[in-house]
């Protein structure tokens, strides 16, 4: 059993001038808590990008790459996996919808083995296709009815020299932008700093899972602690539920902490103002 005892007390020091006297205390109770955690928050916004290292960079031989894919979910929940196949040697238009029998440049994802990219949206890129051309190529497949239209929107990159990025946001009004790009599980390597490491994206998959929604029934109680020193501007910790909005819910400056009752029928997740702000968190509640 786990149980949280919070006390709020209100005083005067001169009762003759201002008669002011509140004392209140209560106390919850639940059957299990997550246990006391400590994370270090890295990404410092909900801005959602994807980088290659290059952008004027020609890919040389896309053989090599054909069937390589990654994967985005938007704010609704809705997964799309997004497909190279290599232009050179296929007539495949990007938008289109992969099959065991569709043409990936060698061969057909069946004969290839490649049965993870059946259902995938082709993103065509053929030889000598430089990096950030073909980041504004995925930008049209993720634009295109068969994957995130009406959804996501993408700006596009700019082939230049140096690290280029198409940018993820949310074309509905008042609906957020707080989208899942699994760089971590993602196969391409002409893209993504070619490292498929979070430094090459910016999403929620770079944040802080602080309260798993499948882990408590309401209610529950969430303590949470921003570790950094105060500071007005610098080492802020943003909470926010992911739903469709996915507002800033909270934000806690360095020195501060909180108890706060929660919605388990969302997640909440952290991010910062500052890279390298260690926040504590634990959830207090009865198993769900």
């Amino acid at each position: 059993m786990a149980t949280l005892n919070s006390t709020l007390t209100l005083s005067s020091s001169d009762l003759t001038s201002d008669n002011l006297a509140f004392s209140t205390a209560t106390t919850f109770s639940g059957s299990h808590t997550t246990g006391l955690s400590r994370a270090n928050l890295t990404s410092v916004s909900k801005a959602n990008r994807i980088t290659c290292l290059d952008g004027d960079n020609a890919i040389a031989d896309m053989t090599v790459h054909e069937g390589q894919f990654i994967d985005i979910t938007d704010n609704h929940g809705l997964k799309k996996r997004y497909v190279i196949v290599d232009g050179t040697e296929s007539s495949v238009a990007t938008g289109a919808i992969i099959a065991g029998g569709t043409d990936l440049g060698s061969n057909t994802a069946t004969n290839l083995g490649l049965l993870q990219t059946i259902g995938g949206v082709a993103v065509d890129l053929p030889n000598t296709t430089t990096q950030a051309a073909a980041l504004n190529i995925l930008k049209t497949a993720i634009e295109h009815a068969n994957g995130h239209n009406g959804s996501i929107t993408v700006a596009s990159a700019t082939v230049a020299t140096g690290v280029q990025e198409i940018v993820l946001t949310n074309a509905v009004a008042g609906e957020s932008g707080a989208f899942l790009i699994d760089a971590d599980n993602s196969t391409i390597t002409v893209i993504l700093d070619n490292t498929k490491d979070a430094e090459a994206t910016n999403s929620q998959q770079n944040h802080q899972l602080i309260s798993d929604k499948n882990a408590y029934a309401d209610p529950a109680v969430l303590y949470v602690r921003n570790t950094s020193a105060y500071h007005s501007s610098n080492n802020i910790v943003y909470l926010y539920y992911d739903n469709h909005g996915a507002e800033d819910v909270l934000e806690i400056r360095g020195g501060q902490f909180t108890y706060m009752p929660i919605i388990t029928t969302n997640n909440i997740w952290a991010y910062t103002s500052t890279a390298d702000t260690v926040v504590e968190f634990m959830v207090v509640g009865t198993d769900a």
